[in-house]
């Protein structure tokens, strides 16, 4: 098949960050020929987890423009404004908005860019073609057979969903990611699911706990986590630093060791951990499970899932204490929910090497000893034998370039400016390669 079109950028997925990388390209760079493929129907964001009151987790200003430019058209601030909401969303005195109305935000900045993008669209292959006398392009073919080429890759596809390995035996129709809990409410309303295990410690899993007890309460709910207690979100204003850019040079530039170190001590800054009110209506919750003998929220904490098996329809789960001998205790269900984060890259058992969509492309990818890949502080892979690629993981470097990009909204703005020059800077080197009287002009 021929080639339908070259662009100079083409970025795969069209979520917070590529939508980002929109607004950014508009502002900075408008004559950029620019494409986005988007395999959902339309820009939708966290339709998973649109449960009744949940709010987001990062503050307001840090959307889709502000932190880069103030004055953008594409704030969260203009956005209110738009809808004749600003002053009553301001008397609500929230902290957090509202995760729908973020959502419906996020929608509203992503139709600005209809005519860039391409919905209903999934990118199937993704390769590398022969520089000849020109720099390197890539070549991506869609789901529907058609042929496009670009410059400049970026790569926004969101990270894999993460299964902790006890569980791969369940039938897929029993187990579902706390990402896509709303995939199976019609199934809760229809009668076919009664009883629940959510299995982790985010704070997805406290809403999802919540949504099922108020919502459902003929839905017995079970709550299994590895830890005594579900715990805090640490969201002192000194560890809220993570989201700042000075930070991420920090990260990136620390050696392995010292990165891990920050890991582990800024753990509870995004993983396994809630915010203050959402555990406060938990507990609220299971107290008044207790007094009015309902039975139908239970916590079982400090267990491991010793086996997760099928009997019939239903779910097994064989929960081992962590911190006493006694014996294994059995709970029956008809779904577990995974509440257990995404993969990152990397060589453990709970990372992967690469994006799926990136096999082709992997061995040509620099990497480390392990087989990770090498990322530049710009989110650009290097590909070996092509020096001008435009090779770019937006959103998904939190292996290299710490919490911003774990899937927070607050660096999105940010570091699209940061790829957008680095697009430019690697188009004019490539350009003084092949034609160096007209550099040296």
């Amino acid at each position: 098949m021929s080639m339908h079109a070259h662009y100079e950028v083409i970025g795969v997925g069209f979520g917070p960050s590529n939508i980002a990388m929109a607004i950014a390209v508009e502002e900075e760079s408008p004559s950029t020929r620019c494409l986005f493929l988007e395999k959902a129907a339309s820009s939708q964001w966290q339709t998973g987890l649109l449960l009744a009151n949940s709010d987001i987790q990062n503050h307001p200003l840090r959307d889709l423009a502000t932190p880069r430019n103030p004055k953008s058209h594409y704030s969260f601030t203009n956005y209110l404004f738009e809808q004749g909401r600003l002053f009553e969303h301001l008397n609500m005195g929230l902290y957090y908005p509202y995760r729908y109305e973020y959502r419906d935000y996020i929608k509203w900045a992503a139709e600005h860019f209809d005519a860039s993008v391409e919905y209903s669209t999934a990118v199937t292959e993704v390769i590398l073609l022969p520089a000849g006398d020109g720099p390197a392009r890539f070549k991506v073919t869609t789901d529907s057979g058609k042929v496009l080429t670009c410059n400049n890759l970026v790569m926004a596809t969101g990270r894999t969903s993460y299964f902790p390995p006890v569980l791969n035996a369940i039938a897929p129709t029993s187990l579902v990611h706390g990402a896509h809990f709303n995939s199976i409410i019609d199934r809760i309303v229809s009668g076919e699911i009664r009883s629940v295990a959510v299995v982790g410690g985010s704070q997805s899993a406290i809403e999802i706990m919540l949504y099922l007890s108020s919502t459902f309460p003929q839905v017995s709910v079970h709550g299994v986590s590895r830890k005594f207690g579900y715990r805090m979100k640490d969201s002192s204003p000194f560890t809220g630093q993570v989201y700042f850019p000075s930070f991420v040079d920090l990260f990136y530039n620390s050696s392995a060791a010292h990165k891990q170190r920050l890991k582990d001590d800024l753990h509870l800054t995004n993983y396994a951990a809630s915010d203050a009110d959402v555990l406060d209506e938990l507990y609220r919750a299971v107290y008044r499970d207790k007094h009015f003998g309902d039975n139908k929220l239970t916590i079982h904490n400090s267990v491991e899932i010793a086996s997760a098996v099928m009997i019939g329809s239903k779910v097994s789960l064989e929960l081992v204490s962590a911190h006493s001998d006694e014996e294994i205790k059995s709970v029956e269900v008809d779904l577990v929910v995974s509440a257990t984060g995404f993969r990152d890259f990397g060589p453990l058992e709970h990372q992967e090497l690469h994006p799926p969509l990136l096999s082709a492309l992997y061995p040509h990818i620099a990497k480390h000893e392990h087989g990770e890949m090498q990322v530049g502080r710009d989110y650009r892979l290097g590909i070996i034998g092509a020096p001008y690629a435009g090779l770019y993981l937006n959103g998904l470097c939190e292996s290299s370039h710490g919490l911003g990009d774990a899937g927070s909204l607050s660096l999105v703005s940010i570091r699209a400016k940061q790829i957008i020059e680095s697009i430019r800077c690697l188009g004019e080197q490539a350009a003084a390669v092949a034609h160096p009287m007209k550099a040296e002009a």
